[in-house]
């Protein structure tokens, strides 16, 4: 198959449902248009960034442009067989409902993707799904603008002729005009005054012009198929001022909802985030977040030759204490624990974390673990000041914690994974040393 084969096939398939949905009855047809309509923007959303068919050297026509091409057919169709100015603000609402939940759902989308909380097997670039809301506006005011006035033209036509042959050139002529139009509209004000704008507008009319062509052929056919829908819509008295009746209180609170839901969705989002990077337990962070911060930390450390310190602690005993007390009481022990732990990184820019059942680490950049001992040591007074009671323990009556610390220095060549197997190997020489202890060298 040949590029420009697969170009009227894509075409074709654009073409083909909407031209099929005119055929059913009037309970499902307008449903289905508008269905499709919002469909073809999502797809639009996502195609402009995926494939281009380059039919020249110089002329390359996006999916993007191809889903724009198909979205006003479909919206042509539309207005015809609804016979209704409230069609257009219909379209609106929905250009809007759709632009708001490109920008929130795909933007999301692009945040997963890059975020490292799901799976990617297909590795699926992040940046096919970012999308600028400023060019979100400018491309569905422009579609606004121009189904405007291609409804004007329409309206107007009919005052002039109503012969259906005329009326059918005149109205595929005004389509393949305003797609023209925005060929020049949408480089012309989202580049401004970039010098190779005239090349990208002769491109951009060129490729518009060759799509509306090829769409005006599906056209056409509803006009011929749909003889009865096209003579109602000429012979329906339509007021091009009820297009402008839509109350200005009703646009601004319907915008109003969507920034509101758009904050909720923000605030959905970070508290997403703060979930799937807290231990829901003792809130410190969990194991992703440690891990992420481990990587993150010990690139700056390495980059700027500056000391970084690792640091594992273990409860003594911790499955004894769950067999004697219920686990109920183990959750409520590593609570307590967890809030003391915590303490250790206050006024610092360390990272507090739980990374096993009754397993606690900590990252402090720019800190040896000899500057970090007094901190560690004062812990180690709190909790045992804490007195949790432990009476399987065989160190003491209470709970205790074995510590093991270690840090990277810029005479120190090792990689992260020696420094957390360091810190790892000290804690169990305190455990083995005899538990509740420190060992940091």
């Amino acid at each position: 198959m040949t590029t420009l084969e697969a170009f009227f096939l894509n075409i074709a398939l654009f073409s083909a449902f909407p031209l099929y949905i005119t055929t059913m009855n009037t309970r499902l047809r307008s449903p289905a248009l508008y269905s499709y309509m919002c469909l073809i923007l999502l797809i639009g959303g996502i195609s402009g960034t995926i494939y281009s068919f380059p039919l020249s050297d110089s002329l390359f026509i996006s999916g993007g442009n191809l889903a724009y091409g198909a979205f006003m057919m479909t919206a042509v169709m539309l207005i015809i067989s609804e016979r209704s100015t409230a069609t257009f603000r219909n379209i609106i609402r929905l250009v809007i409902l759709i632009d708001f939940f490109i920008f929130v759902g795909f933007n999301f989308v692009a945040w997963l993707l890059s975020s490292g909380l799901v799976v990617n097997p297909l590795s699926i670039p992040s940046s096919i799904f970012t999308v600028s809301l400023e060019i979100l506006f400018l491309g569905g005011g422009l579609i606004l603008s121009e189904v405007l006035l291609m409804l004007f033209i329409f309206i107007q036509a009919r005052k002039v002729t109503s012969k259906l042959s005329s009326l059918a050139f005149i109205y595929t002529l005004t389509f393949i005009g305003v797609l023209c139009l925005d060929g020049v509209l949408f480089p012309l004000i989202a580049l401004n005054s970039n010098p190779e704008l005239v090349a990208i507008i002769f491109g951009n009319v060129e490729g518009k012009a060759i799509m509306a062509a090829c769409y005006s052929l599906p056209l056409l056919l509803f006009y011929a198929k749909s003889h009865k829908q096209f003579t109602r819509f000429v012979e329906t008295p339509l007021a091009i001022n009820e297009l402008i009746r839509t109350p200005r209180k009703q646009l601004l609170d319907t915008l109003y909802q969507y920034e509101v839901r758009d904050q909720q969705l923000q605030q959905d989002k970070k508290e997403l985030t703060e979930r799937a990077e807290k231990d829901f337990l003792t809130g410190l962070a969990n194991r992703w977040k440690f891990n992420q911060t481990f990587e993150k930390e010990w690139t700056s450390a390495t980059q700027n030759q500056r000391p970084l310190t690792l640091v594992i602690g273990d409860i003594d005993f911790f499955k004894q204490y769950n067999d004697t007390y219920g686990h109920g009481e183990g959750d409520t022990c590593i609570k307590k624990v967890a809030d003391l732990w915590n303490g250790i990184t206050e006024r610092t820019s360390g990272l507090a974390a739980r990374i096993g059942g009754e397993e606690f680490a900590i990252l402090i950049p720019d800190i040896t673990p000899e500057q970090l001992l007094p901190r560690l040591q004062s812990f180690m007074a709190q909790l045992h000041e804490a007195a949790i009671p432990h009476s399987e323990s065989t160190i003491s009556p209470f709970v205790t914690m074995s510590i093991g610390a270690a840090g990277y220095t810029s005479n120190n060549e090792s990689s992260l994974k020696d420094l957390y197997v360091t810190a790892d190997k000290r804690l169990y020489k305190a455990k083995h040393n005899g538990r509740n202890q420190i060992v940091h060298e």
